[in-house]
């Protein structure tokens, strides 16, 4: 097998926005890399803090380091541009204010090529700011884990994402979030395909389309990405109808295409019920239309469920909600 094969390019995403305080340690996690066939795209999405001029002072540094301004457009603005500049035959998303374990990249490119799969993910850490580098540090040298490869993972998305579930079943290497961070892709998979822009949730909006362009994917339990939890983060501080109507708009997506494809849309059962909370944020008679547009659709939507179906559903939403509450409880509140 060539050197090319073994060692593709991997191309490393990385939104900025007003993350100066963080960027220059997320940056390096990367750079750090034991795998070296790497360009990091820093997408400066109209940071009006010094993010920009740290992305420019790095690219000075270091050959592999692109940077790319662009006017303030969002995240998934942001996202689609890198997408757009992306060079490598793989690609991987980082948050601007998260790290990478020295060995993700590698780790992520052999178990790929080892199965011949579309997508690779690892485990991580749920880490408090103050302590991500000190954590970092102390497993950098932890040995490789186990790996399993399986297909159809649109219908294990839909399906395994209780905890308490999917350790009792032993199921943990099949569960993986909707998150871009922690996972690689053959680029050709975004082949005709972006994240839909000025919306929250961008990256639910296409997990299925994405899911069921892949034959096989590689999961490993290394835990090697740091998801530094914030009290300042966008997750935790917007509250809006928009927000919410966004929220389910990704999910009734994701809900058609299980569907159409006989899977249990459970996932995107319980992401719609934000019904609920949106109905809480209605402030205004155009936050009250949405709502009510949003209400009759879902309403469509789980009617057209079979009873088994949605005893299936309520029941794992239940379970959900659940272990929501305890997580908003203790990870999100760290520091």
């Amino acid at each position: 097998m060539s050197d090319h094969v073994m060692t593709p390019k991997v191309s490393i995403i990385v939104p900025v926005y007003n993350s100066e305080r963080y960027l220059p340690a997320c940056v390096s996690s990367i750079l750090e890399q034991d795998y070296r066939n790497i360009e990091l795209l820093l997408v400066d999405d109209g940071s009006t803090d010094g993010s920009g001029a740290i992305c420019d002072e790095f690219a000075a540094a270091d050959e592999r380091v692109v940077v790319l301004h662009r006017e303030n457009g969002g995240i998934a603005a942001a996202q689609n541009s890198g997408l757009d500049a992306a060079t490598g035959e793989l690609v991987t998303f980082c948050d601007n204010d998260d790290l990478m374990s020295r060995r993700m990249i590698g780790r992520l490119v052999e178990i790929l090529i080892d199965a011949d799969a579309d997508m690779s993910c690892c485990r991580w850490y749920n880490v408090g700011a103050s302590s991500a580098a000190e954590l970092r540090a102390s497993h950098a040298d932890d040995e490789p884990g186990s790996v399993i490869v399986f297909d159809r993972p649109g219908a294990y998305y839909q399906r395994v994402f209780s905890l308490f579930l999917r350790k009792l079943t032993g199921k943990e290497l099949y569960y993986f979030s909707e998150a871009n961070w922690g996972k690689l892709y053959r680029r050709s998979l975004f082949d005709g395909l972006r994240f839909p822009e000025g919306r929250y949730a961008q990256d639910v909006a296409i997990a299925m389309d994405l899911y069921g362009r892949m034959r096989a994917v590689a999961s490993c339990d290394d835990r090697l990405y740091y998801w530094l939890q914030r009290a300042d983060s966008v997750s935790h501080s917007l509250r809006s109808t928009k927000y919410y109507h966004d929220i389910v708009l990704a999910h009734e997506r994701c809900f058609e295409l299980a569907l159409a494809d006989g899977i249990l849309p459970a996932r995107a059962y319980f992401g719609l019920q934000a019904i609920r909370t949106e109905k809480r944020s209605v402030a205004t008679a155009a936050d009250q239309a949405i709502y009510d547009q949003d209400r009759h659709y879902v309403a469509d939507r789980i009617a057209s469920l079979t009873a088994w179906q949605r005893i299936q559903c309520t029941a794992l939403h239940w379970l959900r909600l659940l272990e929501v509450q305890v997580y908003n409880r203790t990870v999100h509140r760290r520091a």
